[in-house]
């Protein structure tokens, strides 16, 4: 990724974005919009953007709140989704972009979610790989989760998310970065069902200070780099993230945001793709694509044998099903 294209927005909220723009090269198609996950940055994308840039599209890909280059607030309030939105409007608003498709990928697209709840107007649709298009919960509750998804698939699929929560994450993943890195970019990614799914897996993965295989598709430098920021910058501001969720089971902060929502604009009008990964052993495509099937009213699915990091691992199949996608919007 060139870094020239580099660009730093400080929004409405006061916060400082730094964000990728690259400027169309043929006006005629539509703005993208790629927000990542954790736990990673805006570089995620890297093959994306070599990829649609080769075809004209004007790029913008931030590094989300609390990642990168982007401001890293600690206070889990920050991190309400609704919020998000408005500073990733605000990106939008400083480059004059109308047109836009928004695609998301981890926590990316429970903001991409948000913005198709709060903002339909400013989007052509939605693309959502491997974490399908969330819909609203002011009612949701963790226990239920936990419930339900041992029920359907054998073993919790929100441990990790408990262990992001707590107040010794931080800390742990500090101290075991290489263990953590492991973890997370794993070359079998069926060991998430064993070893980061499951309640207290992950917390006993790192304090054992396990390893494994990493992919073909992540470079030592990947890791080299991915190391280093995490060193400079810490876990605290990514982790927050996880904290609201916390937050919001006890204090209903994310059930406050979501009946912000009205209730007519929880099922997706707009055209939406999903990208299932049929090996990512945490977001299960079967039960993403019933989701997505059931709360999008023009939905295209595509599954792809691949783990949770199929923009990096399959990045040619889905880019290519991406790109006819977005043609048949224009």
């Amino acid at each position: 990724m060139n870094t020239d294209f580099y660009k730093t927005l400080t929004t409405t909220r006061g916060f400082v974005y730094r964000y990728y723009h690259l400027p169309a090269q043929d006006p005629s198609l539509p703005a993208l919009l790629f927000l990542h996950g954790f736990p990673t940055t805006s570089s995620v994308w890297e093959k994306q953007i070599a990829f649609f840039s080769k075809h004209g599209f004007r790029l913008l890909v931030p590094d989300m709140l609390g990642f990168g280059e982007t401001s890293k607030p600690t206070n889990p309030e920050a991190y309400r989704p609704s919020l998000v939105c408005e500073d990733i409007l605000d990106i939008l608003k400083a480059e004059g972009v109308d047109k836009v498709v928004a695609i998301g990928h981890d926590i990316g697209s429970k903001i991409v979610s948000r913005l198709a709840n709060f903002h339909e107007t400013r989007f052509l649709g939605y693309a959502f790989l491997a974490v399908p298009y969330s819909p609203p919960r002011p009612r949701h509750t963790m226990e239920y989760t936990v419930h339900a998804t041992k029920r359907m698939c054998g073993y919790e699929l929100v441990g990790h998310t408990l262990f992001f929560a707590g107040d010794d994450a931080t800390d742990i993943i500090g101290r075991q970065l290489d263990s953590f890195y492991c973890a997370m970019f794993p070359a079998d990614p069926k060991m998430w069902v064993t070893e980061v799914a499951p309640i207290g897996a992950l917390k006993a993965w790192l304090e054992a200070n396990k390893t494994t295989a990493l992919p073909p598709y992540l470079s030592a430098k990947h890791k080299e780099m991915w190391c280093d920021l995490f060193l400079r910058n810490g876990f605290a501001a990514p982790l927050s993230w996880f904290k609201l969720l916390r937050q919001a089971i006890v204090s209903g902060v994310n059930a406050a945001d979501d009946k912000a929502i009205p209730l007519e604009n929880y099922v997706i009008k707009r055209p939406v793709f999903f990208a299932a990964a049929r090996h990512d052993y945490i977001s299960r495509s079967v039960l993403g694509i019933a989701m997505t099937n059931h709360n999008c009213q023009n939905a295209s699915v595509r599954e792809f044998n691949a783990g949770h990091w199929l923009m990096l691992s399959h990045a040619g199949e889905v880019n290519a099903a991406l790109f006819n996608w977005i043609m048949d919007l224009v």
